[in-house]
């Protein structure tokens, strides 16, 4: 089993012996493993790719003659290109997992994947969760966004407004899935502070406030931010009117062109265009009911 090592889940391993899977035919697993294995023995890469299946072939002159039965040659060129493929990654200091596409199923992945030869990276607080490299940072800082407005949100707020400090700003903004609006500037302040404010302000929402404050279930990113959890008691326990709070972006978690250009060289597929890294921190301010 591919999601089980030395007797731990796949999912128990540390992030970074995890970060980095390909989902594979399951037929194509277990050869590009053993491929690894195998001595070169001045025999043609085909013969390698037969053995892994215990089959035979016959070295005559500079000719390899094949069995007839040409489905698991076919197998074995697709094991051996993986098993190429995720070694000149390694080599580039990227490792990645050939995860066969049956075991796949105890992952979660976006619609319409998992595809063969793409490279996928784990989220970094949810276990099951990977996403295409191209769109990792686009797609986890939209999730740790998306819950630190329902964190919010379900404690009551009123009023939340988002603002830019530094990173990225209103073209990303464009390309999030978020609940609430993209803010609108007073028609009555001056030009000069409309520009201010424009520069500044990606989001804001006026609601009617959650009169039962409450946390909300299944929390990732709250854990890790101790000015969330102050928040949230502030809240909760003493009556807190007022919010301020920071959404932090800045760990790459070495998904960055590097890693792109590696992906490219080996022949892997990194699922879409390469949306890089841009250390990134917006403030929410607001308040509660």
């Amino acid at each position: 089993m591919i999601l089980e090592t030395e007797n731990r889940s796949f999912f128990d391993l540390c992030y970074a012996e995890r970060q980095f899977i390909v989902v594979v035919d399951d037929e194509t697993v277990q050869p590009a493993k053993d491929k690894g294995k195998i001595k070169e023995n001045g025999l043609d890469y085909k013969a390698l790719g037969l053995k892994a299946f215990g089959l035979k072939a016959l070295e005559v002159g500079v000719k390899l003659v094949l069995p007839t039965f040409m489905g698991p040659v076919l197998i074995a060129e697709t094991a051996i290109e993986l098993y190429n493929a995720l070694s000149k990654l390694k080599d580039s200091g990227f490792n990645a997992l050939p995860i066969a596409r049956s075991e796949a199923k105890s992952v979660k992945f976006p619609p319409g994947h998992p595809r063969n030869n793409v490279l996928y990276a784990a989220h970094p607080t949810i276990k099951e969760a990977y996403f295409p490299v191209a769109q990792f940072h686009r797609i986890v800082f939209e999730h740790k966004f998306s819950e630190a407005i329902e964190l919010l949100m379900s404690l009551g707020a009123k009023r939340i407004e988002v603002e830019h400090v530094s990173g990225w700003s209103k073209d990303f903004c464009a390309k999030l899935d978020v609940s609430i609006p993209h803010a609108d500037i007073d028609a009555g302040a001056s030009i000069s502070e409309n520009a201010k404010a424009a520069s500044k302000l990606l989001f804001h929402a006026n609601l009617s406030g959650n009169v039962n404050p409450k946390l909300p279930e299944n929390l990732v990113w709250y854990h890790h931010e101790p000015t969330w959890r102050q928040i949230a008691q502030g809240r909760l326990n003493y009556g807190l009117k007022d919010f301020s709070l920071s959404i932090r972006y800045e760990d790459d978690y070495g998904i960055n062109a590097g890693l792109k250009m590696s992906a490219s060289k080996s022949g892997l597929d990194i699922g879409g265009k390469f949306e890089d890294h841009q250390s990134t921190i917006w403030r929410i301010v607001g308040e509660f009911n």
